[in-house]
């Protein structure tokens, strides 16, 4: 009989709870969640992208990519580690052993050419005579010719430097994956072994000097 009765009871109990779980749950208003069980699992407890986090030493939620870290997208050649350091010494070493993993084929060199009037004949100049429109125009002074002073430099160093930038000349690693760097210089080297052309500055310049002081007639100058 005692047992009857505290099964009746715990009967009673738990019809009573599940019927107010169930009156509790069927609330009108349509912004109460009612009862959770373990909202844990589809209420994410992590930070969002972008706020506060206070977890890292800067606060910062968004975080850059482990260190080496490159994209797999089809292009996986274009995005390779680079070990040469940002300094005099990887500067020098990518001359000594950094070479192109591209032939130099009429295809690479023509994409080579249109790379270059996008991104370098500003500054390099059309002929690689460091006397582009930025440099005729005075903004800039001092680019080297790649017939004169550049003739001899390895496609290591052009590399490296369009991967870091070199005194003036800011990065080109953003603008041109590998593939295109590599492009720019098979081309470059093109230019080094063009026949050197007197700057059009110094032509400006000397046919100047020469109308000042010399008594041709302007006719023969035209052709100085």
């Amino acid at each position: 009989m005692k047992m009857r009765k505290i099964k009746s009871g715990l009967l009673v109990a738990v019809v009573t709870t599940g019927a107010m779980f169930a009156l509790e749950s069927c609330k009108s208003d349509p912004a109460s969640p009612g009862f959770e069980y373990m909202p844990d699992m589809y209420r994410s407890a992590s930070y969002k992208a972008y706020e506060v986090n206070p977890v890292f030493a800067d606060s910062t939620g968004a975080r850059l990519p482990v260190k080496g870290t490159i994209p797999r997208n089809g292009m996986y050649t274009n995005y390779v580690p680079y070990e040469y350091p940002n300094t005099n010494e990887g500067y020098e070493a990518a001359g000594t052993s950094l070479k192109s993993p591209l032939a130099a084929t009429a295809p690479i060199i023509a994409e080579g050419k249109r790379l270059y009037g996008i991104y370098c004949v500003h500054c390099h100049g059309e002929a690689g005579d460091g006397q582009g429109w930025l440099v005729t125009g005075g903004k800039f002074a001092g680019v080297p010719s790649y017939q004169a002073q550049l003739k001899d430099l390895p496609e290591g160093k052009m590399y490296h430097t369009l991967m870091y930038g070199k005194n003036m000349m800011g990065s080109h690693s953003s603008q041109l994956n590998m593939t295109e760097r590599w492009s720019v210089v098979r081309y470059v080297q093109t230019l080094q072994k063009a026949v050197p052309q007197q700057p059009i500055l110094q032509q400006l310049q000397l046919k100047t000097v020469l109308k000042r002081n010399n008594p041709l007639r302007r006719d023969e100058l035209r052709y100085i």
